[in-house]
């Protein structure tokens, strides 16, 4: 969480420090509330591999990005520069091989993102004046991810383990202006990764999530 604050306040730092040089540029923060539906595909090693299904976790994050109105020429009204801390939690249900038989199993897997995001906002879908926009973003960071040990009635079938990897998201949303600095969003986001590595064991990463976000701008 240290990791989480330090990276929050530098950023924060440093756009505010940014929006004093140019008025059209004003910096943000904001929090992430949603859940991850997805969270590990498959997991494999050396005798094969299995399909994996989580249950629908939660996620929590904050942001702080800078942001600048275009001129009006162009067919996207604003552009965002964004750095991303965030936390998921999902708890593993059932695994099931290639024959389709399933095994209910225990386990969790946490999550710890941190990304630099690019937004696009509003693209002309409404009038620049109204407080309604769409957005498409697109990120890269990297990932930290732990998963407790994995059972099935008491007999432990992956121990606990802890990997870093590159990671990358995409996703689209709307967002609504209550007043001049304050606005709420929706968004779809897929995250991926580069395959985690657990005590031998290999994870392919995918994660849908439905996030609620809140941001505050300094303008």
């Amino acid at each position: 969480m240290f990791k989480i604050f330090l990276s929050f306040c530098l950023v924060a730092t440093f756009v505010s420090s940014a929006s004093a040089f140019d008025s059209d540029l004003y910096p943000y923060v904001g929090i992430i509330l949603g859940s991850p539906l997805t969270a590990i595909n498959t997991m494999s090693d050396s005798s094969g591999s299995l399909d994996t299904e989580f249950k629908p976790g939660y996620m929590a994050g904050f942001t702080a990005g800078l942001g600048f109105e275009t001129v009006q020429r162009w067919n996207i009204d604003r552009i965002r520069a964004e750095a991303e801390a965030g936390y998921r939690s999902s708890e593993l249900l059932r695994m099931k091989n290639s024959q389709g038989k399933s095994t209910n199993l225990s386990g969790t897997l946490t999550m710890t993102n941190y990304m630099l995001n690019g937004y696009l906002d509003n693209m002309t879908a409404f009038p620049k004046d109204t407080p309604v926009s769409l957005f498409i973003s697109a990120g890269a960071g990297v990932a930290v991810a732990s998963i407790s040990s994995i059972t099935n009635h008491g007999a432990t079938l992956v121990n606990s383990a802890k990997n870093t990897q590159l990671a990358y998201q995409g996703g689209i949303g709307a967002g609504y202006e209550l007043s001049k600095s304050f606005g709420i969003d929706v968004t779809y986001k897929y995250l991926g990764t580069t395959p985690f590595k657990f005590a031998g064991v290999k994870a392919e990463y995918g994660s849908h999530n439905i996030l609620l976000g809140a941001k505050y701008s300094f303008k």
